[in-house]
């Protein structure tokens, strides 16, 4: 008797269990054409609205709603452009705000705008140049221009060597003297933001203003700049100070002493 009570516990609990199992069938991961099981299809079918869509729910026929009358704008702090302009904490807000304006052609296009609509390039950086700067202007160069530009801005990036154009010397004299017109930081700042096209319309340069924006471009416009007065310079021209800062250069191995020296038992190494 007590076997036969045992024996339909366990066929009801495998039973039980079975039935348990069911729900989970479509859930396995298999492809399929059924409609998937929704349960709570109200929050799946929610209404809802796409932008600039006409309604009839309002009466003008808008989904999107005016600014309701007499509405203050706020913030999570009182900015007072007046009263905070020159304090430390209120730099990134004036960083913001000057940058969504853009109101000064020389920062923001590398150019300046005369009376007449004359454009003309800006001859030097517009913006005040520090070492951080600097240091920025040289990440960005490394990480968009030494492909081609090399390291040294000398055109000989392993990119640029293979280029159907030979890319700009930028340390070349073109470069350095702001009499010419390639030589003015606007147009630098101009290039690298928009890039360079020929009188063909074929594009020497793609323009990287998706990726830099103008304090970026002129950060790398000082760092050329760097790259430009390192190659046209020696340890001489250095301040004590400076000399002092940076060390003194390794000297370049003799050659003829190393060509001298005799060669290794057993061959060269």
């Amino acid at each position: 008797m007590t076997r036969t009570i045992n024996t339909s516990r366990a066929v009801l609990a495998a039973t039980l269990a079975a039935l348990a199992a069911l729900p989970l069938a479509g859930c396995r991961g298999e492809r399929t054409d059924a409609n998937p099981r929704r349960f709570f299809p109200d929050m799946d079918k929610q209404q809802r609205w796409d932008p600039q869509e006409s309604t009839g729910f309002y009466a003008d026929g808008r989904v999107a709603r005016p600014t309701p009358e007499h509405a203050v704008a706020f913030a999570s702090s009182d900015f007072d452009i007046a009263q905070h302009a020159d304090a430390d904490w209120a730099r990134g807000y004036m960083a913001e705000r000057a940058a969504m304006l853009k109101a000064d052609d020389a920062v923001y296009t590398g150019k300046t705008v005369e009376s007449d609509g004359f454009e003309s390039f800006v001859d030097t950086i517009p913006v005040a140049v520090t070492r951080e700067m600097i240091e920025h202007g040289r990440n960005e160069y490394n990480i968009y221009c030494v492909a081609c530009h090399g390291y040294l801005g000398d055109g000989q990036g392993m990119v640029g060597v293979r280029w159907s154009y030979p890319p700009a010397n930028l340390t070349s004299e073109l470069y350095r003297d702001r009499a010419n017109r390639q030589g003015k930081d606007g147009y630098l700042f101009d290039v690298i933001r928009n890039g360079l096209w020929n009188a063909e319309g074929g594009n020497r340069m793609p323009g990287y203003g998706h990726a830099l924006n103008e304090m970026d471009a002129w950060a790398v416009v000082a760092y050329i700049r760097t790259l430009q007065k390192a190659r046209g310079s020696s340890w001489e021209d250095l301040t004590p100070e400076q000399q002092q800062r940076l060390g003194r250069p390794t000297p370049a191995p003799d050659a003829s002493q190393a060509s001298a020296q005799p060669a290794t038992e057993g061959g060269e190494s």
